[in-house]
Order: structure tokens, then sequence, then C-alpha cells
């Protein structure tokens, strides 16, 4: 039975990534502010709870290179932050989207398993991170 579940799991898996592929027409959506909305890792799904503590903001400085700064929303249009910031750029490997973060002591990467005006979903050490966009607390 578990054999059966697990390979159900894998291939409706595989089906639904090969429907939601990443084109590159999508990279232009990641620009903006990205608020967790669930982190997914060996089978259980994780949800924060309450108002999101921090949002993460890409900026894009041509099609491939921008940078990610984490801020913390606040009432009105205004958000907090520190000067920190992130380098990335976007990367295609094997037909696949990847965003290569890098700055003075260590580079990573994600993969963009998803991305559209409302949705993004990145992949990094088995774990999926599912994101939505951050709509501004308003009065």
């Amino acid at each position: 039975m578990r054999k059966t579940l697990f390979l159900l799991l894998l291939l409706t898996t595989v089906l639904w990534s090969s429907c939601t592929s990443v084109s590159k027409d999508d990279i232009k959506h990641l620009k903006g502010y990205w608020e967790i909305a669930s982190v997914a890792s060996h089978g259980e799904v994780f949800q924060p709870k309450g108002a999101p503590p921090s949002v993460d903001f890409y900026q894009m400085i041509n099609d491939s290179l921008g940078t990610k700064k984490k801020l913390v929303p606040s009432f009105g249009e205004k958000y907090s932050g520190s000067e920190d910031e992130i380098d990335f750029r976007v990367i295609k490997k094997e037909g696949k989207y990847f965003i290569q973060f890098f700055n003075a002591l260590e580079e990573w990467e994600e993969e963009i398993t998803k991305l559209n005006t409302t949705e993004l979903i990145l992949l990094h050490s088995e774990k999926s991170y599912h994101y939505k966009r951050h709509q501004k607390i308003t009065l």
C-alpha cells in the first residue's frame, strides 16, 4: 500500500511539475513583494501563523540580474528594513530556471518551480517554499 501511494505521489508530482513549468516570460513576475505561505518538507507542510513578520522584495535590474531584500511591512505604504540585500541572477540549466544568490561569503541556488502573478514556489535543500504576492495592510 505504501509503495502504491508513493508511486502515485511521485507520478502526480512529475505530471504537476511538467504542467507548471516556468518560461523565460514568467521571470518578469518575480519583481515585487512576496510573503511565505507555506514550507513543505518530507511530506509535511508548515504554515506561518498570523501576519508575516517579513516579506521578500525582489528588484530586477534587467532580465536576469537583481537584488533581494527582507522588509517588514507596516501600515500604509511603507516598509522598514536594513540596508542589507543580496544580489542574484536568474539562470537556466537543463530546461529549468534557478535563482542564483551570491554575496561575499556564500553562493547558492533555488529552483523556480512555479512563478506567475500571484504565486512563487522555490525548491532548495529538499524544501519547497510557497510564496504568495504580498498585499499591503490598509485601514
